[in-house]
């Protein structure tokens, strides 16, 4: 396999997916990757790549069906028809319709992480049916407040672990997860296939991330959303009072809700504390399979 390193002259072989391409209209195509059997399947919208979980998504295929993808314009899938970044609306479109084609089984778990926890949310309210129980890791967040101060830094123990989740309005997103000191505990192939796969994709915007929470608070009914479905918030650290009542409000999207703490890690959870995912999940998706079994 070639990696692609975005410099002018280098090789741009583009390497084989792991998945495979599922057309989702109009000859676009999405790159999926399921692994293992059982329901409910459990169905990840990333900040990142599909092959960002390989340290959590052979954990999950030994307990139930685990399907992660690579999002419109980003590693294998192909872009938007007008070539722009998709914004929230069009993610969970696209999650839709690829979920319809690959004939994924309903209801499911879904996982957001980082800026997928939006899309997430956002796919739960247009969409509740289909949605059993749902982890949210890391949450992307917003401060909305106009006279709050810079962002919190990082606690001296943790400094060097990643970029913590941004205030949106004040700083763009950014993956790094090559930057990150766990990022060598990802399988060899998945390294070269997340620099490949960032030197050629588009990235989430801060306007975009914006427009998601935009789009949530108009979507999302109050009051317990989610009503008894098991929900998991998979929290970090990070010493920022908006992020802090953010994960409050997480807990209130349903009555049946528990907060995982991963407190070694910052943003990158997925390869910080996989282990701390990997719990979450195994958590909600028992509690599915017996709902008799509150989460907490």
């Amino acid at each position: 396999m070639s990696c692609l390193k975005g410099a002018a002259g280098q090789d741009r072989t583009q390497p084989a997916p792991p998945g495979k391409l599922i057309d989702v209209g109009g000859g676009r195509r999405v790159h999926i990757y399921c692994t293992g059997e059982g329901r409910p399947a459990v169905i990840v919208a990333s900040g990142g790549f599909s092959f960002d979980w390989g340290l959590v998504q052979p954990k999950i295929s030994a307990l139930t069906r685990i399907c992660t993808y690579d999002s419109a314009g980003t590693a294998w899938s192909d872009p938007l028809p007008d070539g722009r970044t998709p914004n929230c609306t069009d993610r969970v479109n696209e999650m839709h319709e690829w979920l319809n084609r690959a004939g994924i089984t309903r209801p499911f778990v879904l996982v957001g992480f980082s800026i997928g926890g939006l899309v997430a949310r956002l796919y739960a309210a247009r969409h509740p049916d289909e949605v059993a129980g749902m982890v949210l890791v890391d949450h992307a967040f917003i401060d909305t407040s106009s006279n709050s101060g810079p962002a919190a830094s990082a606690p001296a123990q943790m400094a060097g672990v990643d970029t913590p989740p941004v205030l949106i309005s004040k700083a763009p997103i950014a993956l790094d997860m090559e930057d990150d000191r766990n990022f060598s505990k990802l399988p060899e192939r998945d390294q070269e296939l997340h620099r490949w796969a960032l030197s050629i994709s588009a990235r989430p915007t801060p306007e975009m991330a914006a427009e998601c929470f935009s789009e949530v608070e108009k979507a999302a009914p109050h009051g317990f959303p989610l009503g008894d479905k098991p929900v998991a918030v998979v929290s970090t650290p990070y010493d920022s009072p908006r992020y802090r009542e953010l994960q409050r409000e997480l807990l209130l999207l349903s009555r049946n809700s528990k907060q995982f703490m991963a407190e070694n890690s910052m943003h990158m959870v997925i390869i910080d504390q996989p282990e701390t995912v990997i719990q979450a999940i195994e958590r909600v998706v028992a509690a599915v399979r017996n709902p008799s079994r509150p989460l907490y």
